[in-house]
């Protein structure tokens, strides 16, 4: 894992929520483009082996950010927010335990907060990459310094709009909130020579 691959398992989450999000054919041309034509045959299997490559997963975002054009960010938003519910399925005990967990917190910060923890550690897990999570003048931030979706791009505007779907689809579900009652803005990214992916996250007023 240190070498930066996902986890057979998460690649799968992730190709299994894009085909559903785009559709089989602009799932299979986004394949194609990015050389991954063998997930077309048989997808990764759902297990926690070393898979998929960070360099591989970040190409296949670029050609569906590419393909939708102007509204590629948002498709790739949406692929986040599917991958996440699917991900709820997937790690329910992950699930519960935040339910149990923020439902007896009364601070909506203090939800946000546990959640935003537990994904951070599922992300370790599948990825090996390390977010940092933190609060800040009215704001939760999520930073990652080898974040899985930019490697290899060079982009005029931060790019990792999937994660970002991801953390507006967590922060939703914890609060009980409409998704777009939250925001989540890139304001750093490495797809940009930045050092790091970095999300500002809030939710409103009660932010």
């Amino acid at each position: 894992m240190m070498d930066g691959q996902l986890t057979n398992r998460y690649a799968r989450q992730i190709l299994e929520a894009a085909r559903q999000v785009i559709g089989p054919d602009a799932w299979a041309q986004a394949l194609i483009d990015a050389g991954l034509e063998r997930y077309q045959r048989a997808l990764p299997p759902a297990n926690p082996d070393p898979g998929m490559s960070f360099a591989e997963i970040s190409l296949f975002c670029w050609k569906i950010r590419d393909r939708f054009g102007h509204d590629g960010p948002k498709v790739l938003r949406q692929i986040g927010h599917e991958m996440l519910r699917r991900g709820l399925e997937a790690y329910g005990w992950v699930a519960n335990l935040i339910r149990l967990t923020t439902g007896i917190l009364r601070s909506p910060r203090e939800q946000v907060r546990t959640a935003l923890q537990r994904a951070a550690n599922v992300v370790r897990l599948e990825t090996g990459s390390a977010p940092h999570v933190w609060w800040e003048e009215g704001s939760f931030y999520w930073e990652n310094l080898s974040c899985p979706y930019c490697v290899g791009i060079r982009s005029p505007e931060p790019c990792c709009d999937l994660p970002a779907g991801a953390l507006e689809g967590l922060v939703a579900w914890v609060l009980g909130k409409p998704l777009d009652a939250v925001q989540v803005v890139e304001v750093s990214c490495r797809g940009v020579q930045e050092r790091a992916c970095r999300y500002r996250i809030g939710w409103g007023a009660e932010t």
